[in-house]
């Protein structure tokens, strides 16, 4: 794996076939392609400092570090597939899988710090708090579980009628996205007032998969579907999200195919930056205005656009941003040491050493 030149975004994108490839969100030039796994891609985070980690369907979760350049080594641990995983700041690497578990490592030397089965099946999504104390996970079994990361304990949990794939905290930590197939859930944590939105057109055999979410702002979320529209939701009151318009689409070239894929993921990168990414292998960037967006005011499709789209000729998965020079901001809490109650020692796990 070579460093990416420059300073910058950097989108790193997972495959199907198990590879990793890199590109520079600004002109879309790619910086690396590597065949990291055996299995697919499940999962990729980048962390403020460049570490990235990637977790895949041969059970392995495997680490680089994207400013220098080079592969840090292995993590075994989990006992089937690897469905999500992030960092939390420079302390700490979150993982959950197939197997029911998930596991807290602590960056540096890879230490199991904890390790949490609150699932009756697979693990299919987690989203670490911003202040690092709170996590929250979902799993197959249609609970949302709360955890606590300074005790290393369940919190709280919340029953969906139908099973969560994504999670995604608000801009303010305040609010949580549950997205299922066919609902979008925001929880208000204080009183755990509930906010949704349902597709009104899909039903029955018509329904279309809500796919991928992410906030924009406190109260506007981008949402992505089966189809490969991306809508742009806004909130109506305290119950209710409704939506606002939807990121333009081009239109196909005589003879070209019509079929824009799924859309797999939606991230942010800086500020104003929307990546998209599909299931077809491109990936669409556009700019937004965020001051907008936190105003309040209603978006429409004209506030959104399109900078590049960039072609990975691959079967994406799965997506992840790093900037270079985020690195150096301190973290507030991090979970636990082995030996505290709640955390749990691990197998034996290998780490390639540079």
């Amino acid at each position: 794996m070579e460093s990416p030149a420059g300073l910058g975004s950097t989108v790193v994108v997972g495959t199907y076939d198990g590879g990793l490839l890199g590109f520079a969100l600004e002109d879309g030039s790619q910086s690396f392609g590597y065949a990291a796994h055996t299995g697919c891609v499940k999962a990729v985070h980048c962390s403020k400092a460049g570490k990235l980690a990637s977790g895949a369907t041969d059970h392995s979760i495997r680490l680089f570090d994207l400013s220098r350049g080079v592969e840090l080594g292995e993590l075994q641990e989990h006992e089937d597939s690897v469905s999500s995983l992030q960092y939390w700041g420079e302390t700490s690497l979150v993982t959950g899988s197939s197997d029911g578990q998930i596991i807290v490592w602590r960056c540096g030397d890879y230490e199991v710090l904890l390790k949490f089965r609150g699932h009756k099946g697979a693990v299919n999504c987690l989203a670490v708090h911003s202040s690092g104390r709170m996590m929250a996970s979902a799993g197959r079994d249609g609970r949302i579980q709360l955890w606590d990361l300074t005790r290393g304990t369940s919190a709280a949990h919340l029953e969906s009628k139908e099973t969560i794939d994504a999670l995604e905290w608000s801009p303010s930590g305040k609010q949580i996205a549950a997205l299922s197939a066919g609902e979008l859930q925001v929880v208000n944590l204080d009183g755990c007032k509930v906010a949704t939105f349902r597709d009104p057109s899909s039903s029955g055999l018509m329904r279309v998969s809500l796919v991928a979410v992410v906030f924009l702002a406190e109260d506007v979320v981008a949402l992505g579907d089966g189809k490969g529209d991306v809508r742009i939701l806004a909130r109506n009151d305290d119950e209710l999200f409704t939506e606002a318009c939807q990121l333009p689409v081009e239109q196909a070239t005589p003879g070209a195919s019509t079929s824009r894929g799924r859309v797999k993921v939606l991230a942010l990168a800086g500020r104003d930056r929307l990546i998209v990414g599909m299931s077809s292998g491109c990936v669409e960037i556009w700019r937004y205005p965020r001051k907008k967006m936190d105003s309040g005011k209603k978006p429409a499709a004209s506030d959104f656009t399109r900078l590049q789209t960039v072609d990975t000729k691959c079967r994406l998965t799965c997506l992840a941003v790093w900037t270079a020079g985020q690195a150096g901001q301190v973290d507030a809490a991090a979970p636990q040491e082995p030996g505290r109650p709640g955390s749990v020692g691990g197998k034996k796990r290998k780490k390639k050493q540079t």
